[in-house]
């Protein structure tokens, strides 16, 4: 207990150490974009490539994927019925804001700090089964819905296999179906820049960190808030019951209450919604 309460209160500082410096101009919010660059491009795909020495395909895992998508389609499904009646950018707010997850810089380096290396795959599968929603799934059903611009699979495809993460995972898994192992030393040397991830993605999070919500927009973010964490304490609840491992069980749950990932918020600006 002692050492689970020392790792939360540390990444809680980092969060609160990040604010602060931002606060005190010693940072900008702007440098938030470096980070971001930094985790996706190079301490998230080597926490992903360490894990893999660990990686088994079970079933429990294709669970985790199919979960991931299964609660992107609900909300996407509940925030189109709630808001059917609602202006344009209203319905954006919902459709972009409730579903969609924020793994890689969220759930992952709480994963890293807490559980065993082999659960970063199960986050891996989680985050596949919610990337085509987040890498433009949602948004292009929100385009078609509020009569804005309109995305193609070949687009929203494209920005998936662009990522680096995803990318990662891709290869994890195919070397995983073919039962082939990479050196030790990449291991190695890939967990060599997995560490950093935890930290970066804290500090990210401080420098981001801006609670102020404007007073027009306050009633619509508190039903978005409510639904969505609504949904993710139910669905976390119903996880937990399933008979899968402990680990991947307390994923799903972690996993479902993360946050809205920040690419969200371009895709707001597309659809004229409050971001």
């Amino acid at each position: 207990m002692d050492a689970l309460l020392i790792k939360t209160g540390g990444l809680l500082l980092i969060v609160a150490l990040g604010y602060l410096l931002k606060r005190r101009s010693v940072f900008q919010q702007g440098d938030a974009r470096l980070l971001s660059r930094i985790i996706v491009n190079l301490t998230l795909p080597g926490a992903l490539l360490s894990s893999f020495s660990a990686f088994r395909l079970v079933p429990s895992l294709l669970a985790v994927l199919a979960a991931a998508a299964a609660a992107n389609v609900l909300l996407l499904a509940v925030s189109a019925l709630v808001t059917r009646r609602r202006p344009g950018p209203v319905r954006a707010l919902y459709l972009l804001n409730a579903p969609s997850y924020n793994i890689g810089t969220f759930v992952l380096p709480f994963v890293q700090s807490f559980l065993p290396p082999d659960m970063l795959l199960a986050v891996s599968m989680f985050d596949a089964g919610n990337s085509p929603f987040n890498c433009g799934g949602a948004y292009a059903l929100t385009a078609a819905l509020t009569g804005g611009e309109r995305l193609t699979v070949r687009s929203v495809l494209g920005r998936m296999l662009r990522s680096v993460p995803f990318d990662t995972f891709l290869v994890i898994l195919l070397l995983g179906l073919l039962g082939l192992r990479l050196p030790q030393t990449v291991y190695t040397v890939a967990g060599m820049f997995g560490q950093a991830n935890a930290f970066l993605a804290m500090l990210m999070i401080g420098l981001l960190l801006e609670p102020r919500i404007p007073q027009e927009s306050r009633s619509d973010v508190l039903r978005v808030v409510l639904l969505r964490y609504g949904f993710g304490l139910a669905a976390s609840a119903v996880c937990w019951m399933l008979p899968l491992p402990a680990g991947v069980r307390q994923v799903l749950a972690l996993s479902l209450l993360a946050p809205v990932p920040s690419v969200s918020l371009a895709y707001c600006e597309r659809c004229g919604c409050d971001s």
